[in-house]
Order: structure tokens, then C-alpha cells, then sequence
């Protein structure tokens, strides 16, 4: 079987729709060849990176990566991508023999004719724009206190929401990554159940796992010395994951608890009004160092107003967190309040408060929600069972055509 992957994130990863293409690739099936088409990224704002050195030794010897450019920090760069893939899609399918193509919901396919190609497409569903955008009207921040990428999907949210409803009219196949996604997808854009599949993200229990913690002081070393009990942001520095009303929060928790916070993701600084005995600021972390940064924290906070089942909260479970997370989305379907993790009301600064001040005393709880979060990701989310449910559907799709 040859699959076309598209991923406008790859390596090194943006967000979640990145770790889901590079653990699907770093993971697959060797009797799978898997193309993967792909840009090449330079920046995390004024951040400086690039691809991973070597992927040969990350990724197995059937994965192969092709660069249709570079993927700088700007809004366009996904609408050159999708260019690029037009201009180059025929070409991949003929010579490298394509079964099926792989595509994701920042729309790399979106001007692509589906019924030229002759075979059949499948999208999976990270987020839609019509969410997103809801999300961040819900904020009711000021426009300048947005990042560059929210004030963009708000300006272009009426187009967008054009181009995505019409995206979604083409007749392909979808993996949604949770059941609130696909009653989304139904509902919204009028989709046939039939032709959606829910495959729930996975997380590699091996990689993520608290034993990493006896390692982190390689990587950490400051930070490993810190005894106090440490709370962990790691996320996209955006207004839409919560950020501000965590910052809110922070002044009242400190009046009654010794804690230290620690920021880690790419996107602009956030403005932290905090003494540096209190808090830590990592900018942007590689994904392969992240498993020594969840391990040392004792508690894993993601207070977004939107998200559909974030792998973040997958390897935090996994790597032994008390995790607290926003009662939205897939999240209730990975944390059952008070048994894994914490639910709190998305924007509430209250429930932040009394969430992290909660499981702070009651060090009784805080010690049965990171035992359970490891458990619920050993028995539900491992990664091997999300690729194998996908190339699963991959085979049912190919049978039907």
C-alpha cells in the first residue's frame, strides 16, 4: 500500500496536527510506503529553527519526505503550500504509484480536483475555522492583544468559513478525532456519518512516561532542582488556549501557595508580571525533549476555549500529570472529572484558582489523578492502536474502491 501523506506541519512540529503527522510517520506500518509532502520550517516567530538533521534516523525506511518549500511564521504560508500541492499532486501520484491520499484539515487539498485523481481522499479533522474563530470572538479581547494567526482567522472568518463550507462538500472519506468532532461535522457541514470514522489520538506510553522525570535534570537542570511543586503551560502562546486568564489567576494562587509555574511553546512571550523565583519561560521545546519537561511537573494546565481531544493532554496523562483542562470538546471524553484529571469552565479564573489550589492541599488527590491519567492512557489512547485503526479504515477505503 503507497500513501500520500499531506501535512502543512510536520517536523519540527507547530501544534497537534504536527505531532499527529510525525508520530503517524515515525510509527507506520513497514509494510507501508508512506510519501509524506511537506514544507520545510524556518521560524517559531523570531525563533530560528529547522527540519530535523537526519530524519533518516527518526523515521523508519519506508517513510519518505518531500519539501514543496519553506513554512516561515506568517498566515500565508499554508496558502502557498496549497499551491504548491496542486502544482505537484499529479506528479506524486503517478510516480510513486499512490493507493490513497492523506490529507488534514488545514485544507492542503483545497484546490485540488478529487475526481481527477481517482482515488480516494481522506481529510482528518484537527479543528474546523468555524470553531476557531468562535473561539476566539469568545474572548472579547482586544484585537491587538491577539497573535498574528488569530487576527487573521477573525479578518478572513467569513471567507473562510466559504472555502471550508465548500471544502467539505467533496466526496472523501474522514477521520475525526473525537465523537464530539463527528457530530460536529454532521451537524455543520452536512456530512454522511457513513464517511467518517472516528480514530482517537494515541500517545506513545513508552516515550511519555514518568520514569523520563530521572532524566530530566539532562535537559532541565535548573528547573530539576526546583523542589516546589511545578505547573506546566505547554502550548501555542495564543489568546484562544487560555493564556491570559491563566496569567489572572496566577497573583491569587501565589498568596497562599509556594508554586512554580513554567511556560513552554512557540508564539510571541506572553507579558508574565511574576517574580523569576516563580515562574520559568521555555519559548518553543522540541517534541522529543517534551517527555523530560511533563515528567518533572507535577500538574499540566490547558484552559483553551477551544480544542477537539489535544494530544498535549495525551502525553502529560502519560507522563504521570495531575492534569486540569477545559470542560470543552473531546476533552470529557479523555478526562472523567475527579478520577484522571480536573474539568474546569473554559475563561473561569475562578476555576483555575480553586483547581490548582484544590489539588495543592489535597495532595491525596493530586497523587490519584496522575495514577489514573497514566493508567487511562496505557488502556485507551496508546498511539499503536490509533495506526492501527488507521490503516484499518485505509484498507476499507481501498476495498470500497
Amino acid at each position: 500500500m503507497n500513501i500520500l501523506l499531506l501535512a502543512t506541519d510536520f517536523f519540527p512540529v507547530w501544534g497537534g496536527a504536527g505531532t499527529y503527522a510525525s508520530e503517524l510517520a515515525r510509527n507506520i506500518d513497514p509494510g507501508i510506503d508512506l510519501h509524506i509532502l511537506t514544507l520545510n520550517r524556518i521560524n517559531f516567530g523570531k525563533l530560528k529553527v529547522k527540519s530535523k538533521d537526519n530524519l533518516e534516523d527518526f523515521l523508519p525506511k519506508n517513510v519518505h519526505v518531500h519539501y514543496l518549500g519553506e513554512a516561515r511564521d506568517t498566515f500565508w504560508y499554508n496558502l502557498k503550500f496549497q499551491i504548491s500541492c496542486l502544482r505537484n499532486i499529479d506528479f506524486f501520484v503517478k510516480n510513486y504509484d499512490i493507493d490513497i491520499i492523506h490529507s488534514q484539515s488545514s485544507m492542503p487539498d483545497l484546490f485540488i480536483n478529487h475526481n481527477n485523481l481517482k482515488i480516494p481522499v481522506v481529510t482528518t479533522v484537527h479543528s474546523t475555522i468555524e470553531e476557531q474563530a468562535k473561539a476566539i470572538k469568545a474572548l472579547n479581547k482586544g484585537f491587538h492583544q491577539l497573535e498574528l494567526s488569530e487576527k487573521m482567522t477573525l479578518l478572513l472568518s467569513y471567507f473562510n468559513y466559504f472555502i471550508e463550507k465548500n471544502y467539505y462538500k467533496n466526496n472523501k472519506y474522514y477521520i475525526t478525532v473525537s465523537d464530539w468532532s463527528k457530530e460536529q461535522l454532521v451537524k455543520n457541514k452536512k456530512i454522511d456519518p457513513n464517511r467518517v470514522r472516528v480514530i482517537k489520538n494515541g500517545v506513545d506510553v513508552e516515550l511519555f512516561n514518568p520514569k523520563k522525570g530521572l532524566s530530566s535534570h539532562k535537559f532541565f537542570p535548573e528547573l530539576s532542582l526546583i523542589t516546589k511543586p511545578k505547573i506546566l503551560f505547554l502550548s501555542r502562546m495564543t489568546e484562544s488556549k487560555g493564556l491570559t486568564f491563566l496569567m489572572e489567576s496566577i497573583p491569587s494562587i501565589l498568596k497562599d501557595s509556594d508554586v512554580h509555574f513554567i511556560f513552554a511553546g512557540p508564539g510571541k512571550r506572553p507579558n508574565i508580571k511574576l517574580s523569576n523565583k516563580n515562574y520559568t519561560y521555555l519559548n518553543y521545546i522540541p517534541h522529543e525533549v517534551c517527555p523530560y519537561l511533563y515528567s518533572l511537573s507535577d500538574i499540566f494546565i490547558l484552559p483553551s476555549l477551544y480544542e477537539n481531544f489535544p494530544i498535549s493532554i495525551l502525553e502529560a496523562m502519560a507522563s504521570g500529570c495531575a492534569i486540569i483542562a477545559s470542560d470543552i470538546g473531546g476533552i470529557p471524553e479523555m478526562i472523567s472529572d475527579s478520577e484522571n484529571g480536573l474539568l474546569i469552565s473554559p475563561s473561569s479564573i475562578k476555576d483555575i484558582i480553586n483547581s490548582i489550589s484544590n489539588l495543592l492541599e489535597d495532595k491525596i488527590l493530586m497523587q490519584k489523578l496522575k495514577i489514573n491519567a497514566r493508567k487511562t492512557a496505557e488502556e485507551k489512547f496508546t498511539l499503536n492502536n490509533t495506526i492501527s485503526n488507521t490503516i484499518e479504515y485505509y484498507n476499507e477505503i481501498l476495498k470500497k474502491n
